[in-house]
């Protein structure tokens, strides 16, 4: 059984920071660091402000089956992806801490809409985190990639502490996934299912 108490929660990864969406536009993301159990691949991800006619459409085909209901006014960001993984983000209380509202609810019925946490330090490098898995992400811009030899370092700058941590240059060989007893609730298959589409967030 993978006891996750001990790793870094989305409350202390966000703690004493500010998080500005605007400082994540227009910029191609691309994952360098990973703490996961689930098997990984790096890939890139790239933040727009969602349009009306996006927002729209999310509120109009999902607003009756997504619980608890979604404040559609809160939504900041919209994700998408180089495996075909796409999401809407919306404001979830804290400076970067915002629901994930899958793409996928538009093909799948009561999926999750997990809340993760965004934040970006410096040099610049971009950290996300599932709040209730504890899965976390290092990304850079694909342009300011640090180097091979000092990819952990760069991690390390995020200050999230877990087990099972890895680079996109090597991958480890993986235990394999907790029986779905691991888990607390009947939605943390669909929400596991989310995180290996999005093999990230």
């Amino acid at each position: 059984m993978i006891n996750v108490d001990n790793w870094t929660s989305c409350e202390e990864f966000l703690n004493n920071t500010s998080f500005n969406a605007s400082s994540l536009l227009d910029i191609d993301w691309q994952i360098f660091f990973f703490w996961n159990w689930m098997k990984e691949e790096s890939y890139h991800m790239r933040f727009s402000v969602p349009t009306p006619s996006l927002l729209a459409r999310f509120r109009q085909e999902l607003d009756a089956d997504i619980k608890p209901p979604v404040n559609w006014s809160e939504a900041d960001l919209f994700m998408e992806s180089s495996i075909d993984f796409s999401a809407l983000l919306v404001k979830a209380g804290h400076s970067g801490l915002y629901r994930l509202i899958s793409s996928m609810a538009f093909e799948y019925k009561d999926i999750p809409s997990p809340i993760f946490a965004f934040k970006v330090v410096e040099p610049g490098y971009l950290g996300i985190l599932n709040c209730k898995f504890r899965l976390c992400y290092a990304l850079a811009p694909v342009d300011k990639m640090p180097h091979y030899d000092h990819l952990e370092e760069a991690a390390k700058t995020l200050n999230f502490w877990g087990e099972y941590n890895r680079t996109f240059v090597y991958i480890k060989p993986n235990p394999l996934p907790p029986p779905k007893d691991d888990f607390q609730d009947d939605d943390d298959d669909q929400q596991v299912e989310i995180m290996g589409k999005m093999q990230f967030l």
